[in-house]
This record gives structure tokens, sequence and C-alpha cells, in this order.
């Protein structure tokens, strides 16, 4: 039999409509009726080998288009990607957040882009988005140490201490390269728990494998002040400023160890620096005021004291001590005033009515005094009741 061309009439069909009347209706024939028929017709041998070819050069073509869309997809999810890192340097987490987002829609497969959104959201104190990422990076990339690293900072953040040491225990099985940062933040949680012991275990780690980094020292000493070892945490405390001269934060810890020590003219000295440092922070003010009053220098205590109470207005501690402070004057009036203030903000303070009662009869006036102790001593039952 003679070779036949399968013609483009032949891939059209009549069909009739439900009032009976013909109407021609185009309909292609899919490449899966063309294989049947060819398959059941022997005669059709070459068109059904050209057919078939066509129909592999048609997959090919189909793959290639569809190879390009995701090579596409994938340059624009890195663009985005690696936009948003540059957003993310210059601190715009915002915008950070955006293009991770859509480099994430494009690409929803990739888990740096989760963790970058994840480090993003943390830096903007959203730490239950942060976690929510960087546990969907860990889904992708399990074996990849940042991402326990990361999640575990933000964990601790939450104050979710136990899964912040999980995670931390896990970058370091991973991670031998940063180590020591693993066990600085394991060890801050350690501390946080009240696990003074490992605390230290940790960070002693940690100093051992970067011995040039301050803040180690400093979160040791304070370790070493919640033991009451004041010798070992003003010691680390001294390591931590020789290497960071700069930081407020280590000289008033290192007062306050002084302090504790009785050595007040030290404390004091600890505590000026802070304050020349970081001049806003009325707790600075506050402990060198009490190291003031220990010295029975009262004028220069009211003088922190009242310093305090100018960057914190709602700390009935202060007003106590300042009214303290003007009781050892003499000046009952003034410290009449501030122990009713402190009293106003925290009035379950059976040591507020005490004093104030102290001050009322000293000015004579007996019954107000009898009045604040009875109230002290009602306050006091109550807390022993408690217990």
């Amino acid at each position: 039999m003679a070779e036949e061309k399968i013609s483009e009439a032949e891939t059209k069909k009549e069909i009739k409509t439900n009032k009976g009347e013909e109407e021609k209706s185009i309909i292609p024939i899919t490449p899966e009726k063309v294989n049947l028929l060819l398959d059941k017709t022997a005669d059709f041998k070459k068109p059904k080998i050209l057919i078939k070819r066509a129909l592999k050069d048609l997959k090919q073509k189909e793959k290639k288009e569809e190879d390009e869309k995701e090579k596409r997809k994938k340059e624009e999810a890195e663009k985005k990607f690696e936009e948003g890192k540059k957003f993310f340097n210059a601190k715009d987490y915002d915008k950070a957040i955006e293009c991770f987002t859509k480099a994430i829609r494009l690409k929803p497969n990739n888990a740096d882009f989760y963790f970058w959104r994840g480090k993003a959201y943390f830096e903007k104190k959203d730490y239950d988005k942060a976690i929510e990422d960087f546990t969907k990076a860990i889904e992708l990339k399990p074996d990849e140490a940042d991402f326990y690293y990361e999640r575990g900072e933000a964990y601790f953040e939450k104050q979710d201490y136990d899964k912040a040491i999980e995670d931390f225990t896990i970058d370091l099985k991973l991670n031998k390269a940063w180590s020591y940062y693993s066990y600085y933040w394991r060890g801050k949680a350690y501390f946080q728990k009240q696990d003074y012991d490992k605390a230290i275990e940790d960070l002693t780690k940690a100093i051992e494998l970067k011995p040039d980094k301050a803040w180690f020292y400093f979160w040791r000493g304070k370790v070493y002040f919640q033991k009451q070892d004041y010798d070992k945490a003003i010691e680390d405390f001294t390591k931590a400023i020789k290497l960071d001269p700069d930081e407020a934060d280590f000289y008033y810890w290192r007062g306050e160890a002084y302090y504790e020590k009785k050595d007040y003219d030290k404390a004091i000295e600890d505590f000026t620096k802070a304050i020349e440092l970081y001049p806003d922070n009325y707790y600075f003010y506050f402990w060198r005021g009490k190291a003031y009053f220990e010295k029975k220098d009262y004028d220069k205590a009211i003088e922190d004291f009242s310093k305090a109470i100018e960057q914190n207005l709602n700390y009935s501690s202060l007003y106590y001590l300042r009214g303290e402070a003007y009781l050892k004057k003499g000046l009952y009036d003034k410290a009449i005033e501030d122990f009713t203030e402190a009293i106003r903000l925290s009035p379950r303070d059976p040591e507020f009515y005490r004093n104030r009662g102290i001050a009322y009869e000293l000015m004579g006036l007996y019954d107000k005094a009898q009045e604040d102790f009875k109230k002290a001593m009602e306050l006091e039952e109550k807390k022993k009741n408690k217990k």
C-alpha cells in the first residue's frame, strides 16, 4: 500500500448537536490518540516514526523551556536574596525581610533564604518569627551548625533557656571552629537557670578557646559574683576592662563587687567611671549614692539619689534611700516627704512605714509615728503568714 500522509482534515471530526443540526467543530487529536491510532495501523509505519520523533522533540522543547523557566526563577530568587542581604547589612530589616520573602516564594526549598529572614526578624526582636524561620531552615538543612546557634540565641532572648541550651549543644557537636561562641551562650543560659557551676565550666572553655573576648570574662565574673566569690569576680571584671576599657557595665559590676567587700572607695571609683561612660543610667547613680551613704557622706549620697530620681521617677527605693540620708542629716520634713512617696509607689513594704514612723517620732508627732509602726507590723505579719 502506498504511503499516505495524515492531512489536517483527518485531525478534525464532525459532530452533531442535540437539535440534530450538523455542525463542524475542530477537535484536535492529542499525541496520545495519534500514537494509539498508529499502533493499531500497520500501514502507518513511517508516519508513526516521524510523529514519535516530533513528539520527542516537543517533549525536549518543553523540558528546555521548563529548565529555562526554573533557571530564571532561581536567578530572580538569588537576586532578591542578595538584595535582602544588602538591606540587612544596612540595618533596614523591614526591606530585608521583604526581599527574603520574595526569594522564598520563588524558591521555597532554599534553607539560606529562611535563615537570613530569621536573622532579620531576630534583629527586630520578633523572636517567634525568627525561631519559625530558623526551624524551617533546619528542616531543609539539618546539618548546618549556624542554624542551631542562631535559633539558640532567639530562644535565649525569649528566656526559654532549656531550648537554648539544646540548640547550643547541637551546634557544639556540628561546629568546632566557632565553638567558643556556643560555650559562651550556653554558659549564659546556665547562668540564667542559676546553674552556676555549669555556667563557669562553659564560660571557662570559651575563655580557653578565645582569651581575647572581654565579654567572656565579664559573664564569668557575674557568675562568681552570684556565688559571692567577689575576689574572683573582681579578677574577671578587671580582665574584661583591660580588653575593653570603654564598657560601662564592666566598671559598674566591679564596683558592686567592691561594694559587697565594703571597699567603698574603690566602688565609688568604678561607679564614677561607669557614669562618665554612660551618664544616663540611673542605676549607676543609685549604687554610687549607696556607697557614699555607707561612707556617711550623706550630701553626696543625696545628690546621687536625686540624679537617679530625675531619670527614674517610679523607683521607690530611690526615694526611700534619699529619705534615709535626709533622716541621718536631721532633715525630717524632707525624709517624711521621700518616705511617703516611696510608700505611694510600693505600699506593701513595711520598712518604708517603719522609717517614716521614726521620722514622725523624732519630730514629736507620736500619733502618726504609732500609726506607721502599727502598719509596718501588720505588713510584716502578712509576709510571715505567706511563707
